[in-house]
């Protein structure tokens, strides 16, 4: 089992301040930390997608300065343009633009929903099997179904794809073999290089493979990248056994690696190898190369298969391209050393910020806070407080005394907000009250000195000062109220609730005794 927690990874990304991103939203919040750690606007936009008509806030946003500004979409900057888009993610069009410039792509077809089962089937017959089945529309690896070895297996799959998936529209191609690499490329520099492995688990002689994968999606769920992308035992994973002379149940011996699909997805619970410096250097060329055949496309993915054991001049061929990628797993990777995307990306649409990398590490801003407004749809549009820069002193108080039920918190939330500090304030088991606080030395000095006084119900009788290096959320809370309320309103409904039923029954008795006296 690999270790998913990697010491390689970015020291200024950790996985406390990834928590509301682990999703989908990966993308979007590590590009705009970074600019906002510049010191640059962001604003998050309300979105409709109209094919699905989902309302997905979080991935368009503005990154604006006094000058320009440029609208993202996930990793996708204003600079590869819709044309790009459409050509780049179309992957009949992409591969017919790739064809015409020299690079080596798989030969393939569409087949629209008019064209029948049979056809596809002879055109496999015709280019020769293994081939790969894929949905024109599909993302993320969705209904790709790679390694279809005869006819059966391939009319099977059209059925699973057209009938359950609901995609119409099929591309058939030549299975080509060896390793998958996504390759992330900004103008003419390859800025990492990713080596996706497929789907599998490693026997111990004891676990069947269900509990394997069990095991190793719990341990993915500890990686920010992989925190949604586990395996699933579906159509694909159930043939890839069955083709192995396996079942969900079986149970491997020790040590051995049982694959459990063909292709390599992330999203679909493939693992993630960074070797960007031990990728040759001819192969990255080819990369820059495919992604310039393609007119405003300077940055954006490459997928290239690769076998090693052929000729150099066959080795490698293009699978698809990608306008929009996912660059969480070359920020989090499963082993290697992560690759600063967002900040590559904050250099090339803002150099003159490029002195500012990375600045402000230890600050951070709290996503889902950001998009509630446009989540509740109570706003169209939200921009994200100024990063505070200001911050020389962090520091972290106990205060003991009476300072629990008499809005103590309240009270030293508003004078942190006055003073413009960051932080929180939390009420702990033992009665005391923990206050985080971070800002300029003489508001942290002050705010100290207010934290004594307290408001009228207060007594505080001692503040212990204990050191506080954790990264620094933007804005002042309160932590633990709303359990605490919780538990209290259960409470007050499992007691009084008896009570009120009977003194409203005692009322109506009294008063029929009283009508019948009359």
């Amino acid at each position: 089992m690999n270790n998913l927690t990697n010491e390689k990874w970015l020291p200024h990304l950790p996985t406390e301040v990834m928590l509301d991103a682990r999703d989908n939203k990966l993308c979007s919040y590590t590009i705009a930390l970074e600019a906002w750690r510049r010191g640059l606007k962001i604003t998050f936009h309300s979105r409709l997608v109209k094919k699905t008509k989902q309302h997905l806030p979080g991935f368009l946003f503005t990154i604006s300065d006094d000058e320009k500004s440029f609208r993202f979409y996930k990793a996708r900057g204003p600079r590869v343009t819709k044309k790009a888009v459409v050509q780049g993610g179309n992957k009949i069009i992409s591969k017919e633009l790739l064809d015409e410039k020299g690079i080596p792509v798989p030969k393939g077809q569409l087949f629209p929903k008019e064209k029948s089962v049979d056809e596809i089937i002879a055109f496999a017959n015709e280019i020769g099997y293994p081939v790969v089945l894929k949905p024109l529309g599909g993302d993320q690896g969705k209904g790709v179904i790679p390694n279809i070895h005869d006819d059966d297996y391939l009319n099977e799959a059209i059925q699973h794809v057209r009938g359950q998936l609901k995609y119409s529209n099929l591309i058939l191609e030549k299975h080509v073999t060896g390793e998958e690499y996504r390759i992330y490329v900004l103008e003419d520099e390859v800025l990492a290089v990713l080596n996706r492995i497929p789907a599998h688990v490693i026997g111990d002689g004891k676990n069947s493979i269900k509990q394997l994968i069990k095991i190793k999606n719990n341990e993915r769920k500890k990686n920010p990248r992989l925190y949604n992308c586990l395996i699933d035992i579906d159509f694909e994973v159930k043939n890839v056994l069955k083709s192995l002379g396996y079942t969900p149940e079986s149970i491997p011996s020790a040590n051995e690696k049982v694959f459990l699909r063909t292709k390599s997805n992330i999203s679909k619970g493939g693992d993630s190898v960074e070797m960007t410096d031990e990728f040759p250097q001819r192969l990255k060329d080819l990369a820059v190369r495919t992604l310039k055949s393609i007119p405003d496309f300077p940055h954006g993915g490459v997928d290239m298969m690769v076998d090693f054991s052929l000729p150099e001049e066959q080795q490698a061929h293009i699978i698809e391209l990608s306008p929009t990628p996912q660059i969480g797993s070359l920020l989090f990777p499963m082993e290697g050393q992560a690759r600063d995307i967002p900040a590559a990306l904050i250099d090339y649409y803002f150099p003159e910020t490029k002195s500012k990398r990375n600045a402000n590490s230890h600050l951070y801003f709290n996503f889902k806070d950001v998009l509630k407004p446009i989540v509740n749809q109570t706003a169209e549009d939200v921009t994200v407080v100024s990063c505070p820069t200001h911050i020389e002193k962090q520091i972290k108080y106990i205060v003991s005394g009476r300072v629990q039920g008499i809005g103590y918190r309240k009270w030293v939330r508003k004078r942190a907000i006055q003073k413009h500090l960051n932080g929180y304030a939390r009420n702990e088991k033992d009665g005391t009250v923990t206050i985080a606080i971070a800002g300029k030395i003489e508001d942290v000095d002050a705010f100290k000195r207010l934290c004594k006084r307290g408001p009228k119900k207060a007594k505080v009788n001692t503040i212990e000062e204990q050191e506080w290096n954790t990264p620094i959320k933007a804005g002042f809370e309160i932590l633990g109220a709303k359990k605490k309320v919780a538990k209290s309103k259960k409470k007050v409904s499992t007691k009084k609730t008896p009570m009120k039923r009977k003194t409203i029954m005692q009322r109506i008795v009294g008063k029929i005794k009283r009508m019948i006296k009359a």
